[in-house]
């Protein structure tokens, strides 16, 4: 049990304990009074960095599916991909909007676990494309000849929809009935959600898309090595064939491993840490650690930020991209300089 009351503010965090239900853990709160203080430092700081944060998550992804819609060449499988994982992150632009908006003190709980179910099953869509990504690689990269055989559209859009369904359904679940009974008017996630569903959440939505991740991309990156030897023993006698046939594929899917594979970096990087704290919040309890309101701004902005790198990373790391981003520009210069200068 804690109580922590700043002096001068009439919103303080009160005495909580932790009973055990069927359900999971729950607050039970000794007043009625809110639990979080959404004026207090940590939350000003989350709001001065999502306001830039949630500009750029925007554009960036909107870039991108514009590219994808526009170009015929980007309607392939691993692109849709792409696009699922962009209109998730868009989605995640779009909380931070309403985060902003409210500043965590959602009037109803039933409010606030909206605004919450569409941020996880956001990120939860975006973790289960990434996965989408990873295995649509290995069989690109190990099933090469079959490839166009096992990924048709049409698989490819079930698995986009079965992704955003069990995203949807983990996201909302809350809203069902899976929370804590207690709101205190202070919407942050470890506030209003019951133990049992954080720990079956990052199940789900964390530790096994992560895991099956690291798993493909490593054995990806082994055969890759293999791969590459064997080229450049052969390179000298086939030098006229490089650059095209089963080599040229080759080196096209091993830079496309390389992209995805720095995206998957930036997820473990940007959401582990969230992860990690939210479980040692979970094990030691919050008569010892109190490191919700950490959590709940600070790693939550810094998890947010993976919505801007990803874009990013396609930008910088596919060629594909870089090309048409060098010819739109080189057109829209010229086209202005015929203008000015006629």
């Amino acid at each position: 049990m804690r109580t922590s009351c700043s002096e001068g503010n009439t919103t303080c965090k009160i005495p909580i304990m932790v009973l055990e239900n069927a359900s999971g853990f729950v607050l039970a709160p000794s007043t009625l009074e809110p639990v979080g203080n959404w004026d207090n430092i940590d939350e000003r700081i989350k709001h001065i960095a999502l306001i830039p944060l949630t500009i750029l998550i925007l554009i960036t992804n909107f870039i991108v599916l514009t590219f994808i819609a526009a170009n015929k060449k980007f309607h392939t499988p691993t692109y849709i991909f792409v696009a699922s994982l962009g209109i998730a992150d868009i989605f995640v632009g779009c909380v931070s909007i309403v985060t902003l908006t409210t500043r965590a003190n959602e009037p109803t709980q039933n409010l606030c676990l909206l605004r919450i179910g569409f941020t996880v099953a956001s990120v939860m869509a975006s973790m289960l494309s990434l996965t989408s990504i990873a295995i649509d690689r290995y069989i690109a990269i190990t099933k090469a000849l079959t490839y166009n055989l096992i990924m048709t559209r049409s698989r490819t859009f079930l698995c986009i929809i079965l992704s955003w369904i069990i995203s949807l359904v983990f996201g909302f679940s809350p809203l069902m009935g899976w929370n804590n009974a207690y709101y205190g008017q202070y919407c942050s996630f470890m506030y209003v959600m019951t133990t049992s569903y954080i720990v079956v959440l990052f199940i789900i939505a964390a530790v096994i898309p992560m895991s099956l991740m690291f798993f493909i991309y490593i054995t990806l990156f082994l055969n890759a090595q293999v791969h590459i030897k064997r080229i450049q023993a052969i390179e000298n006698i086939y030098a006229e064939r490089k650059n095209s046939g089963l080599f040229g594929i080759s080196k096209r899917n091993l830079r496309s491993v390389k992209t995805f594979s720095a995206v998957f970096g930036c997820v473990v990087i940007t959401w582990l840490p969230f992860m990690i704290t939210t479980v040692v919040q979970i094990i030691c309890g919050d008569s010892v650690c109190f490191l919700k309101d950490i959590i709940g701004t600070h790693l939550l902005v810094l998890g947010f930020s993976n919505s801007f790198l990803n874009p990013i990373i396609y930008a910088i790391g596919t060629k594909d991209f870089r090309s048409k981003v060098k010819h739109i520009f080189r057109s829209k210069c010229s086209k202005n300089g015929s203008q000015v200068y006629p």
